[in-house]
């Protein structure tokens, strides 16, 4: 019923990506909020190996997935856009909150002493809806899971817990365990952040050497409007910044003080952990002893990529990212039966 529902919902929105289509999916019977899933076709000169490929791509904690994984570089040059030109559907989940998602009635209301936004276990529901349109409405038999920073959080809990709904799960960025850190507690429902500040922390000028600027040109000149444009004026605060769901923040803070929503045990599908040198939430020691936790895992990799901070796939070495994530899920589909 709500796949059905999903499908009669469906518009091709007008967006700057030829192709993408947007799928509205109720988060539940009766609900007014839904989640946006934006998806491109597989490219049609591609031949097509069967059974049908996917990829569902999963945003962080502060901007919606056409400003990540299907930001445009140029026309036709996103992360999105190459996975679909490799013959893959190529979809990617705005959560609530976020981008062309509704916002939740708690987002318009006093932030403090309510619980926050989008918690892990929400999150991965939704995750839930977008797999199953994939699957039941495009006629994904095998779904690959790439998942950015907090995003890896709610990716890993719905892969724990449906573990034969997808084939592999790419978590970039991981949110690892710091015990040495003790950051304050999350008691609130939103938070502010405007997009020019955003964009400020993506420069990541505090941690890169003097003469080293990674973000490509394009990130510079349209990423921040696009950012602000990104959430309609309704859901803003009264000085103009952009309202962000809190249960990231929340989650963040339980996975670093080592606290996860789900048994890493109970993951059993290939893992792949990819981070760049310079990223400031993942050293290579820590991806290392967390990807180890994974014991259920039959294909494991681990990756770091030199001149990449957390947000490597708006810098320019983005295309060793891509590369990367795509060998590991053709190494995935070389070793099924």
């Amino acid at each position: 019923m709500m796949s059905l529902l999903a499908l009669g919902m469906a518009s091709a929105l007008s967006t700057a990506t030829p192709g993408m289509q947007t799928i509205r999916l109720p988060v539940g019977p009766g609900s007014a909020d839904y989640v946006a899933l934006h998806c491109l076709a597989p490219g049609s000169t591609v031949a097509r190996s069967a059974p049908a490929q996917g990829v569902l791509f999963i945003h962080g904690a502060s901007f919606p997935i056409m400003l990540a994984f299907g930001f445009e570089f140029a026309p036709g040059d996103s992360w999105m856009s190459y996975m679909a030109d490799r013959g893959y559907l190529a979809c990617g989940l705005d959560f609530l909150g976020f981008g062309e998602s509704s916002r939740p009635p708690a987002m318009n209301a006093v932030p403090h002493g309510a619980p926050p936004v989008d918690r892990a276990p929400e999150a991965a529901r939704q995750i839930a809806l977008a797999v199953d349109y994939m699957r039941r409405q495009r006629g994904t038999a095998r779904l690959h899971l790439v998942a950015h920073s907090w995003g890896t959080i709610p990716a890993a809990a719905y892969v724990a817990g449906s573990p034969s709904m997808v084939a592999s799960l790419t978590l970039f960025g991981p949110v690892v365990p710091k015990p040495e850190e003790h950051p304050d507690k999350v008691d609130f429902a939103w938070w502010n952040l405007s997009a020019q500040a955003r964009y400020e922390q993506l420069e990541f000028t505090d941690v890169l050497p003097p003469t080293m600027h990674l973000l490509e040109p394009a990130v510079r000149a349209r990423w921040a409007g696009q950012f602000d444009a990104s959430a309609p004026p309704s859901s803003k605060a009264p000085n103009g910044e952009l309202r962000i769901p809190a249960g990231p923040l929340a989650d963040i803070v339980a996975a670093e003080a080592g606290s996860y929503p789900y048994a890493q045990d109970k993951v059993t599908c290939p893992i792949f952990v990819v981070s760049g040198d310079y990223d400031t939430v993942v050293d290579r020691a820590g991806a290392a002893a967390f990807l180890a936790r994974f014991v259920a895992s039959p294909l494991k990799w681990l990756v770091q990529i030199d001149h990449g901070t957390h947000v490597m796939h708006l810098e320019k070495n983005r295309h060793s990212l891509y590369s990367s994530v795509q060998a590991f899920v053709t190494a995935v589909e070389d070793r099924t039966p």
